[in-house]
């Protein structure tokens, strides 16, 4: 079987990919972290199968990192500037797998495929296309991002340079100022791509992105309504414990 063929066996429909979100989020911001965890180990399988191993590897050494100095520094009398460091720990703690969620539904989601999975679901374009927008947003700005560091670093200006340490103001101005600027503009330019594709148009569209429910995403539509049931039903969990 080929890398290719994989990918193919264990792509999954945008529906499964909106519900997976959905679950997850659900489940990070109102459940205790236990099932929070266990929604991430699902995408990071899905970002496995995907090749995309450096992220799954990065994402868990910073998430397990921040989670062991939150441990060790939450019950010290740290100060007010500590308290700050202790809470950008939590909110990283908290966040980062529902980053991790949306990074998988981001990337492996093409335009086209989920323009027709919105199409089949009769949603309307006043919903589906800021989301259009918002789905080729964030990769836009990742790869500005990087253009603009590359050029920063062509330049002698770098995160941990002596110039950078001397006048850090500086490099907060060379780098945010010119992505700010950016952005505004990918946020116009993909607008009217969007427009200038017809995808305002009332009119039936077609599509030759082959999408349907294959029997990955049944195993993904079963573990998240098994994660949620056993939220949901207190019976369910046993002894699962509760971060």
């Amino acid at each position: 079987m080929t890398k290719q063929s994989r990918n193919l066996a264990f792509a999954l429909d945008p529906r499964t990919k909106l519900f997976l979100a959905l679950a997850a989020n659900g489940m990070i911001f109102t459940a205790p972290l236990v099932y929070s965890l266990l929604m991430v180990v699902v995408a990071s399988i899905l970002l496995l199968f995907e090749g995309k191993w450096k992220f799954v590897c990065t994402f868990f050494f910073v998430y397990l990192s921040a989670g062991f100095f939150f441990g060790q520094v939450k019950n010290l009398d740290i100060g007010t500037s500590g308290t700050i460091i202790l809470a950008s720990l939590f909110l990283m703690y908290r966040i980062m797998p529902a980053c991790a969620v949306l990074y998988y539904v981001i990337t492996t989601t093409k335009v086209n495929e989920f323009l027709a999975c919105m199409s089949r679901m009769h949603i309307s374009n006043k919903v589906t296309i800021p989301l259009i927008v918002m789905i080729r947003f964030f990769p836009t700005v990742f790869d500005e991002s990087r253009a603009i560091g590359n050029a920063m670093r062509m330049r002698g200006i770098r995160l941990f340079s002596l110039r950078t340490l001397k006048n850090p103001v500086s490099f907060l101005e060379y780098r945010l100022v010119p992505l700010l600027v950016s952005i505004t503009k990918i946020g116009d330019e993909l607008s009217i791509a969007a427009v200038t594709r017809g995808l305002s148009t009332d009119t039936k569209r077609t599509c030759v992105a082959k999408i349907g429910f294959r029997w990955a995403d049944a195993v993904v539509w079963a573990y998240c309504i098994a994660v949620v049931l056993f939220y949901v039903i207190p019976g369910l969990t046993g002894n699962l414990p509760s971060l």
